[in-house]
């Protein structure tokens, strides 16, 4: 059973290197009421955003929720080859889960 988690956790390892050394910074700011679209902050810069919508270096968007938004990222030929000369990870698409960035105030007594 630990060897199963140790693996597990390994592969999460993996792909989360592979994935914030290749993708951009991304901020989900939240899901826009009464429509299936989102805004989402690139590089300071807010932009809105459906089911499909490219965001260049990251990935298209597959689903918008209420809590994150997750975008799939697929490999060309080229760029799984650049992997395999790195020692990385291989994969054929890789789906990125970006949490809502909540940008309330909280107070803490």
């Amino acid at each position: 059973m630990k060897g199963i988690m140790f693996f597990l956790s390994f592969i999460t390892f993996l792909l989360v290197s592979v994935s914030l050394a290749n993708g951009q910074d991304v901020q989900y700011l939240g899901k826009i009421a009464d429509r299936e679209a989102g805004i989402v902050r690139l590089s300071g810069q807010d932009y809105e955003v459906s089911e499909g919508s490219e965001i260049p270096g990251v990935g298209t968007v597959k689903q918008i929720t209420d809590t994150h938004l997750i975008l799939r990222q697929a490999l060309s030929e080229q760029e799984k080859e650049e992997l395999v000369v790195q020692g990385a990870a291989v994969y054929d698409v890789l789906e990125i889960h970006i949490p809502l960035q909540n940008l309330r105030v909280v107070t803490v007594p």
